[in-house]
């Protein structure tokens, strides 16, 4: 099997890398006055339709999440988008994880002179 490919958030569309904050080796942090959503996840506009921003970025790096399936935050926090905090899974596994752990309030970029 081959190695995993290590995603490159630079190497996401312009109009989606500049709305994140990338934090070295850790999440990726959809900025909240791109949220749009009031419940900490990003949202975007694809090909006219609203998407979850970190499905749009798992799916630009990963490829389709497999029907029937969700994406949980291992990370748990809601506004990351880094592939690599997130994992497919049904929902009832995702529902069953979300209520074993709570999850961390959505967190800005950790300040404004951050190379976000």
């Amino acid at each position: 099997m081959p190695a995993a490919r290590i995603p490159n958030p630079d190497l996401l569309p312009p109009r989606i890398r500049e709305k994140l904050c990338v934090l070295t080796g850790n999440c990726w942090l959809w900025k909240p006055q791109h949220s749009g959503s009031g419940n900490g996840y990003g949202k975007i506009s694809v090909n006219g339709k609203m998407q979850m921003a970190h499905r749009v970025v798992y799916e630009h790096f990963r490829g389709p999440v497999p029907e029937g399936k969700v994406l949980d935050h291992l990370c748990r926090n809601r506004a990351c988008c880094n592939p690599d905090h997130l994992e497919p899974v049904t929902i009832q596994e995702n529902t069953l994880r979300g209520g074993a752990r709570l999850f961390a309030p959505s967190s800005p970029c950790p300040t404004a002179s951050a190379p976000c």
